[in-house]
């Protein structure tokens, strides 16, 4: 099933851990796909503002891929520290950061030159990182000590460690940036943390499993993907109280809205190790539904919503341009004849 619309005029970015690739899909574009090699178990992904660039955290290889999404070509390999399991692009595009869970730190990366400018030191297990919508501050989550690092972007200082839930597994923030939610998958809770003073405000149960979560853009509803029991779970951002609950493919991994929040996007995990293609289910959020399902490559594990770019074409002249075009060579053919007849006759 194609999806069509200015709703769905952007590009989906699915990080295939099992086939070392990354799937570009478009929607409105009859759910076309373009894959591209990429490192070793590539884990994170994540887009750059603009939508220039697309960021692949390679688990297996410890580096960070980066693609022009216009041409869907590699362009860039950056080698980072042991299993980067994340990756965030900050809002201003200038840096990338990776959440390198083999040797607790996060890499700080320059955007423009492709270079690390810095290395900060964390807690034991760094496994997703995110960006405040004002740039200001990196959360790092920190799987083995239960923690979220709070790196201070202007000088990458630890400002603060904030306590969260066991096998705490992904952050994600508001669009206002007033609150940032930790998926803790071992006892299926989820983090609240006020972000004006790096506090948590409680856990809440939100099913079996939690891997990720993702905040609708009206900032009503936070969405997050039971990894035990093959669901989305939708909680009211004021209380997480539950709203509602979708079916979707086997161990649903990572999700992403659409800008206007009208579909949700979820990576389907699958089968850890089966070497079968796993899925994309997509949700209409005005019904809660699963309206269409994208076949994708082997253990999805991130995925990302940019806006579509495309390579600049050659101009194409329009009807107009070409009967001035075909008048200016009528008229140069005319006076070249009046010429020759002149030269004739002298």
């Amino acid at each position: 099933m194609g999806l069509a619309g200015p709703a769905f005029a952007q590009t989906l970015y699915v990080a295939n851990a099992g086939s070392n690739t990354v799937s570009i899909i478009r929607p409105n574009e009859g759910n076309s796909i373009h894959t591209v090699a990429v490192g070793a178990n590539p884990q994170g992904i994540a887009i750059s503002p603009n939508g220039a660039r697309a960021y692949a955290a390679n688990a297996g290889s410890g580096t960070v891929s980066v693609i022009d999404t216009a041409s869907h070509a590699l362009v860039h390999t950056i080698s980072v520290e042991t299993t980067p399991y994340s990756v965030a692009v900050s809002p201003n595009g200038a840096r990338a950061y990776s959440a390198n869970f083999g040797s607790d730190t996060v890499s700080v990366i320059d955007t423009a030159s492709n270079a690390v400018v810095a290395t900060v030191m964390v807690e034991d297990g760094p496994i997703s990182v995110a960006v405040s919508p004002d740039n200001a501050f990196v959360y790092a989550v920190n799987f083995n000590s239960s923690t979220v690092s709070v790196i201070r972007t202007s000088d990458h200082e630890v400002v603060r460690t904030v306590p969260v839930g066991p096998s705490a597994y992904n952050v994600a923030f508001s669009s206002d940036g007033s609150f940032a939610y930790v998926a803790n998958a071992m006892d299926g809770k989820l983090t609240k943390i006020r972000t004006s003073d790096h506090s948590a405000m409680g856990d809440y149960p939100v099913g079996m499993s939690p891997h990720a979560s993702a905040v609708h853009p009206n900032g009503n509803s936070v969405h997050v993907v039971q990894y035990g029991s093959a669901s989305v779970g939708s909680y009211d951002t004021t209380n997480l109280a539950p709203i509602a609950t979708a079916n979707v493919g086997t161990n649903p991994h990572s999700l992403a809205f659409s800008s206007d929040g009208s579909r949700l996007y979820v990576a389907n995990y699958g089968a850890p190790g089966g070497g079968i293609p796993g899925t994309v289910s997509v949700i209409n959020t005005a019904t809660n539904t699963v309206v269409d399902t994208i076949t994708v490559g082997v253990n999805p594990s991130s995925i990302a919503v940019g806006p579509t770019t495309t390579s600049t074409p050659a101009a194409v002249p329009t009807l107009t341009e070409w009967a001035m075009i075909l008048l200016a060579m009528a008229l140069a053919g005319f006076a070249a004849l009046t010429l020759q007849r002149r030269r004739q006759t002298a």
